[in-house]
């Protein structure tokens, strides 16, 4: 896909450069450690080096985005200036010190273009949209499967590796991020590090992967129980974190901001004196990167609209004792939350 034009009319430069490696894959569909995307009126240009020229110029032969060999950023920043480039549009919070010196070097008066990118990907066309149900089915597939195979013993990392195993099985081409595998008192901790710890027979399980397909991310979290433990808190605490996801589900609405996304969960979760358990925010946008425009926060001014893809995931934390999160990702559709998971989110016990 080449949204370089699509970015490039909605600034005021003469010409656009683009090196982050996630602005690449979104402005070209093509992923890479080195590059750089060059943008202006008449041309896209895809600077790599020899590594992957053969695999840029084979992805986008049927684009509108050319492929040169670049000895040095510097080199591409020589070809820029044969263009009689004065204003040169980039991310400037991806901008590193010595860029800023060769820019400054080589005389460009420099723009942001990182509104323009974040406007951008945030609203996801139905192409990038078929790429992240896809993820979300190959993860939701993956889960599943995982749950037959479960058995006590398993550590969590074994956990969290057979489930990367089996995403990859049904047709991921990675992780979306380190998937997270908790076991008993470890769900306590919100981006608990797998490790080592046996899994147990009343033990709460939490969950939370995801993997990409096409470039594109999904993103979930299970918290279930490995054996009924007689634990009436832990069920009760599951129901109302369950109401959580499920009112903001139904309630956020497009034109609504992060914050009152955000308040249906927590202003649920208050109600029984949960909201200081809720440690973190309800959401974030997903896409190219797993954690992107829009948050849906406490704190979070951001509008929400139609094609936007983001994560509804409450949770609350009890240290030392348990965590619970639910996290579906969706898509807003005719105003209207749509969630692109469809594994049943009522408490599961193994």
């Amino acid at each position: 896909m080449d949204n370089t034009k699509k970015v490039f009319r909605e600034i005021k430069a003469d010409a656009m450069l683009t090196a982050s490696p996630d602005l690449r894959r979104y402005l070209t569909g093509f992923a890479s450690s080195f590059g750089f995307v060059y943008t202006d009126a008449q041309e896209s240009v895809f600077f790599t080096d020899p590594r992957y020229a053969e695999g840029v110029r084979a992805a986008l032969k049927n684009s509108f985005v050319a492929v040169e060999v670049a000895k040095s950023e510097e080199s591409v920043l020589d070809y820029i200036k044969t263009k009689k480039v004065k204003t040169l549009a980039v991310p400037m919070e991806r901008v590193t010190l010595p860029q800023a010196a060769l820019f400054k070097k080589k005389k460009f008066k420099l723009v942001d273009s990182m509104p323009a990118l974040t406007a951008a990907m945030c609203v996801k066309t139905e192409e990038e949209l078929a790429c992240i149900r896809k993820a979300c089915e190959i993860a939701e597939a993956a889960y599943t499967e995982l749950l037959g195979l479960l058995k006590e013993g398993m550590s969590e990392n074994e956990t969290a590796g057979l489930l990367e195993y089996l995403m990859r099985k049904h047709g991921a081409f990675d992780r979306s991020f380190e998937t997270i595998a908790a076991f008993g008192k470890n769900t306590s901790v919100p981006h608990h590090a797998s490790c080592g710890d046996k899994l147990a027979k009343g033990m709460p399980v939490l969950l939370d992967f995801g993997c990409v397909y096409g470039g594109y991310c999904s993103d979930i979290t299970r918290t279930f129980l490995f054996g009924d433990n007689g634990d009436t808190e832990f069920k009760e605490v599951y129901g109302r974190v369950l109401e959580a996801h499920m009112l903001a589900a139904e309630g956020i609405r497009a034109q609504m901001t992060g914050i009152q996304a955000d308040a249906f969960a927590r202003d649920h979760l208050k109600k029984y004196g949960l909201d200081k358990f809720f440690t973190h925010s309800l959401g974030h946008g997903i896409g190219v990167n797993i954690h992107e425009a829009p948050y849906l926060s406490a704190r979070s001014g951001n509008i929400l609209a139609d094609g936007m893809v983001f994560s509804i995931e409450p949770g609350v934390y009890f240290e030392g004792k348990f965590g619970i999160r639910i996290e579906d990702s969706v898509t807003l559709e005719n105003g209207r939350v749509q969630s692109l998971m469809k594994t049943d989110k009522r408490l599961t016990v193994l």
